[in-house]
């Protein structure tokens, strides 16, 4: 516990910022961005004004996170710590802080804005659904909209950390610290549009992060678990690659 605080007070300050300026941004947007759209829920506002962070969120996980553990290993920081702690112990309770400040980063935001949209902004008239609307979840989004944003909210960190882990994968091992910070993003874009040439866009990790981007009728089962598993490939591939082709080291000497 103790080394698991020691690790998030080297972070605690570019994620405390990026954390109020993402709920600030999306708490703004979710009370003013929809007024040009036509809502059929309390909740339409929130999942209008956050619509960016489906995009952006590789970057806010990785940028205020990762670029700690690389320094670390540039100047040889992580080599120093070998004879006071041993090498999972020090590696387990950096990626623990990591794993809890990127969950804060997505989690709060999303959720703080959810009861801005539903409680702050102002009201507007609600349409009457078209004919054939569907949307994930929708007893839930319709009935309970508070539980929806939390358990979504819940969700989005949860999938936070995993796009966050592969920055630390990056990070252990690349020497490049431009590829270490944008490497998750230009995944998540690269998959996307994998995905999207071979018309299946219901098994891109977006879709797993942003459920209500997609019509309910091409969201299933699979889609929440394929984006991630695939994910947790590619980790495992970078990491052989590093290890066994490129030989490199996370303890540099």
């Amino acid at each position: 516990m103790r080394n698991f605080i020691l690790e998030g007070k080297k972070i605690a300050r570019p994620v405390l910022f990026t954390t109020c300026l993402l709920t600030l941004l999306t708490c703004i947007l979710s009370c003013t961005l929809y007024r040009e759209y036509t809502i059929h829920f309390e909740l339409d506002p929130w999942e209008i004004g956050t619509e960016f962070l489906s995009l952006l969120f590789p970057l806010f996980v990785t940028v205020p996170i990762c670029w700690q553990l690389y320094y670390e290993r540039r100047d040889h920081f992580l080599t120093y710590t070998l004879p006071r702690i041993s090498r999972r112990r020090y590696l387990t309770a950096k990626w623990g802080a990591c794993a809890a400040a990127a969950f804060i980063i997505i989690m709060i935001p999303y959720f703080v804005s959810a009861l801005f949209a539903l409680y702050v902004r102002a009201p507007q008239k609600l349409w009457p659904l078209p004919v054939g609307y569907a949307h994930v979840f929708l007893d839930l989004y319709a009935e309970t909209p508070v539980l929806y944003a939390l358990l979504l909210s819940i969700w989005k960190g949860l999938m936070g950390i995993l796009t966050m882990t592969l920055g630390f994968v990056l990070a252990l091992y690349g020497s490049n610290i431009f590829v270490i910070l944008t490497g998750p993003f230009i995944y998540v874009i690269l998959e996307n549009f994998f995905w999207a040439v071979l018309g299946m866009p219901g098994l891109r990790f977006v879709t797993a992060f942003e459920p209500g981007s997609l019509s309910a009728s091409a969201v299933h089962a699979v889609s929440f678990v394929a984006g991630p598993v695939l994910m947790c490939i590619v980790m495992g591939a970078a990491a052989f690659y590093y290890q066994k082709v490129k030989k490199c080291s996370i303890y540099q000497v």
